[in-house]
């Protein structure tokens, strides 16, 4: 067996090994104490307040598309995350009796966002409850069209709120600032540097980078979700740790004349 398998086995076995002691530390109730990210307490407080006014909250998982080609892993991360969001405040919003309009930019998406949510209604015995016609096909593969359907929606029907995370581009500015002069409380996340700036512009309640990636822990209290972020973070710190060791060490080697390791 070459190095770099023996390397791939050590670290998947090191993996394995934070999941399982951090999905027993969960269990157990020991969990740390987190940051509050104020866009997901707005998001909870609009469901609420969809509940009783019977205005929708819209959701949306960004207008990217599902693919591995060039330049589009990035954002396949980024709607899968979005995807998380919507799934999640969908379970609320089927839990608390709220509205919600949720839409999408990719036909993928779109089917496994009918599954989630019929299935959210499922669970909380309100099966009669779920409105497929809730869930639509703004636009497929094409940002700037989807923006452009969001923010005619933003016209046609009053909202509560309007949550939009996952991949986003210039084009957010158009949807966002009709959100704005209609005084439409939103909720907007991405890791784009372009749109982050647009986002933060026109509301307060934005998920910057990665926040985007660990909502599914602070939108529920299964033990999965808290495990993979306490691994996630313990992950990040090991990863950190080893190269600043790794910086450390060429400086000492540098300075010193020492032998590299091996393999290096």
């Amino acid at each position: 067996m070459t190095l770099p398998a023996i390397f791939l086995l050590v670290a998947l076995a090191i993996v394995v090994a934070f999941v399982w002691l951090h999905h027993a530390r969960v269990l157990a109730g020991r969990l740390p104490v987190r940051r509050s990210l104020p866009a997901l307490d707005a998001l909870r407080m609009a469901l609420a307040r969809s509940a009783e006014t019977g205005r929708a909250v819209h959701l949306s998982p960004g207008a990217s598309t599902i693919g591995a080609g060039e330049g589009q892993r990035a954002s396949t991360a980024e709607l899968l995350a979005g995807l998380q969001v919507v799934r999640q405040a969908g379970e609320q919003a089927a839990a608390s009796g709220s509205a919600a309009v949720i839409s999408s930019a990719d036909a993928v998406a779109y089917f496994s966002l009918r599954g989630a949510i019929r299935q959210a209604y499922r669970g909380v015995g309100q099966p009669q409850a779920f409105d497929p016609r809730r869930i639509e096909l703004w636009a497929h593969a094409d940002p700037l069209a989807y923006a452009a359907a969001v923010a005619a929606h933003y016209h046609r029907e009053p909202l509560e709120a309007s949550t939009m995370v996952g991949a986003f581009g210039p084009e957010v500015l158009l949807a966002a600032e009709i959100g704005a002069q209609q005084q439409i409380p939103q909720v907007l996340g991405s890791t784009n540097p372009a749109s982050l700036g647009v986002m933060s512009v026109v509301t307060p309640y934005v998920l910057i980078g990665e926040e985007i990636f660990v909502t599914e822990a602070y939108l529920t209290t299964a033990s999965a979700p808290q495990a993979r972020l306490l691994t996630h973070d313990t992950l990040r710190v090991t990863v950190i740790g080893l190269m600043v060791l790794a910086f450390g060490y060429g400086v000492i080697r540098a300075v010193f004349g020492l032998p590299a390791l091996p393999g290096w």
